[in-house]
């Protein structure tokens, strides 16, 4: 069952970054970069859901699916995809570090104060990456804020859409067992 999630976890993680290119498409300032990226609370959602192996997991082949529609079969490419991985990683363990204690996200504040950890530790690993692999991805100044920026404005959007989606049972009862691990 689990492996199922993971696998529907990784679609509509490829499907939700083409709705984002297709409704936001005003939105994108590179094929990296938009003021608003959905997909963020989704990387977000597959850590808090499906665990740290497994939804860092869910995000790697979603990720990986994703680098023949974006032209990316490439070095570089993979680097996007693991920093798409470690970005939620670090963000949590960071969390954990601040708050002292493991995230609720039934509690807003706490998917807020992650999104945000999250926001910078994404744009961070990836502005590294592209420093040393691949500085052509490096356009303007500015963009490692507008990159903090868009996934700050998917990661709210979601959290108040994932606010909803911990009410929904099956969902509660997975939150419960990662709660005891």
């Amino acid at each position: 069952m689990l492996l199922n999630l993971v696998v529907l976890s990784s679609v509509a993680f490829v499907g939700l970054h083409e709705l984002n290119i297709f409704l936001f498409k005003d939105l994108s300032l590179s094929s990296h970069i938009s003021l608003l990226y959905l997909p963020a609370f989704l990387r977000l959602l597959n850590v808090l859901v499906l665990g740290t192996v497994f939804g860092t997991l869910a995000t790697l082949i979603g990720g990986f699916l994703l680098l023949p529609l974006l032209n990316e079969m490439n070095l570089s490419g993979v680097a996007n995809v693991l920093c798409s991985g470690l970005g939620p990683l670090i963000a949590i363990f960071l969390f954990k570090l601040y708050g002292n204690r493991r995230i609720d996200p039934k509690i807003t504040k706490d998917l807020l104060i992650l999104g945000l950890i999250y926001s910078f530790a994404n744009a961070l690993v990836h502005h590294l990456a592209w420093v040393l692999m691949d500085p052509t991805s490096l356009i303007w100044q500015l963009q490692f804020f507008e990159m903090i920026l868009g996934d700050i404005n998917g990661v709210i959007l979601g959290a108040f859409a994932l606010k909803a989606i911990v009410k929904i049972p099956y969902i509660q009862k997975k939150i419960d067992q990662l709660d005891k691990l």
